[in-house]
């Protein structure tokens, strides 16, 4: 891919430097996110050795993900990672197996078709027996599912949280008995859950507007798309994002903040509105590449240049760009990280020490890799990369 030629502002005497030590700075930038092990008492330890591992691992994936885009140094200073004793609730595995439960998000989107179907892939490769509620996408109706699946009184639990309305029927079951671990997002302190595993949604917003700012010379005008409104997908990357800008770049002014609801048709909307009223925009700032696609398609039928985006990975979007002159900067937020929740739960019933947060590695890269992750044979839908055997995209319509 050849590089971006449009035109943008030169770059004052002195700035690449000021951008590196920025980077390189990262480390020091708080995000104030909630205590995960609050509520866990004595079995939370914070400072042991198997702790400042943990601590460690999960620092080197924001290392390993910022330098897979040029951004060497990346670091989660306030980020606090601790083992959480679950020696409480190791059972012997049962003769058929343990029975673990899920309150899944429902199939709505090819994602959370693909979240699901990883979860059960890996469970069958585990001999484990899935109790499985949909919500449907509803928050309230999960509620009524965690109590559901409580009531069957499975062996440990995973819940891929729709909102933080779940937190109290989370925290009942951890009360009997019951490990929970929080899976594909994240709930307030004294949930009870003995893990979280997920991608980090600061590192995300991080990655993100880390890339636009050193892409646009550290000044210039940027807009900002996000998702669902109040949706902490949406909202937690957003925040660390504005946050990132605002302290950091003063050069760089955010013209304009809009929700696309992830979906490609209002996108294409909202850019064709941002294009009349923001003609020379330096970069959007996007969490989706949903979202990207709908960008590309009214800029191209504009007949304007696609200005540098990033978000997570559709292979629709890299499909629709391959050979195009589009920038970008992506971060995947991989729906089979179900699998990795399923380990710890199951890590927990064996009475392991777990990590009260795990950071879910992904790919990042930028528009110089793409043909290394598009699948052209491949429907639109597919989360690419995909970690899931052939014969199951296949049978998903995936591949």
């Amino acid at each position: 891919m050849t590089p971006r030629t449009r035109n943008r502002r030169t770059r004052p005497a002195g700035l690449a430097a000021a951008l590196l030590a920025g980077v390189l700075a990262l480390g020091a930038c708080s995000t104030e996110r909630e205590s995960l092990t609050a509520g866990l008492g004595e079995a939370a330890d914070c400072t042991g050795p198997q702790a400042r591992a943990a601590q460690q691992k999960y620092a080197e994936t924001w290392r390993g993900a910022g330098a897979a885009i040029g951004l060497n140094g990346l670091s989660p200073a306030a980020s606090q990672v601790c083992e959480v004793d679950t020696a409480k609730f190791a059972k012997e595995r049962p003769r058929g197996g343990y029975r673990v439960a899920i309150a899944a998000q429902g199939p709505t989107n090819a994602w959370a078709l693909t979240n699901e179907e990883a979860f059960k892939y890996r469970a069958r490769q585990r001999g484990v027996d899935v109790l499985y509620a949909s919500a449907n996408g509803d928050v309230n109706k999960q509620v009524d599912n965690v109590q559901q699946l409580v009531a069957q009184r499975p062996d440990a639990m995973v819940v891929v949280p729709m909102g933080d309305a779940v937190t109290g029927q989370v925290r009942a079951a951890a009360a009997q008995g019951i490990p929970v671990v929080v899976c594909s997002g994240r709930l307030g302190e004294g949930s009870g859950a003995v893990s979280t595993v997920t991608r980090d949604y600061e590192l995300q917003g991080t990655l993100w507007a880390e890339w636009i700012a050193r892409r646009i010379g550290g000044t210039g005008k940027v807009a900002m798309l996000s998702g669902i409104a109040g949706v902490p997908t949406a909202e937690l990357p957003k925040a660390q994002a504005k946050k990132i800008f605002a302290e950091r770049y003063p050069g760089i002014q955010v013209v304009a903040e809009q929700n696309t609801d992830w979906s490609a048709t209002k996108a294409k909307t909202v850019a064709a509105q941002l294009l009349a009223r923001h003609p020379d925009l330096d970069a959007i700032w996007s969490d989706s590449s949903i979202t990207n696609l709908g960008v590309y398609e009214a800029y191209s039928q504009a007949g304007k240049p696609v200005p540098p985006v990033t978000g997570d990975v559709t292979n629709a979007f890299l499909k629709a760009v391959r050979g195009k002159n589009v920038p970008f900067a992506l971060s995947a937020f991989p729906p089979e990280q179900s699998a990795q929740c399923l380990d710890v739960a199951l890590d927990a019933l064996a009475g392991k020490k777990v990590p009260s947060q795990v950071n879910v590695d992904a790919a990042v890269f930028t528009h110089e890799q793409i043909d290394r992750y598009v699948r052209p044979e491949c429907s639109d839908d597919l989360a690419v990369p995909s970690a899931l055997p052939s014969d199951l995209l296949k049978k998903l319509k995936l591949c």
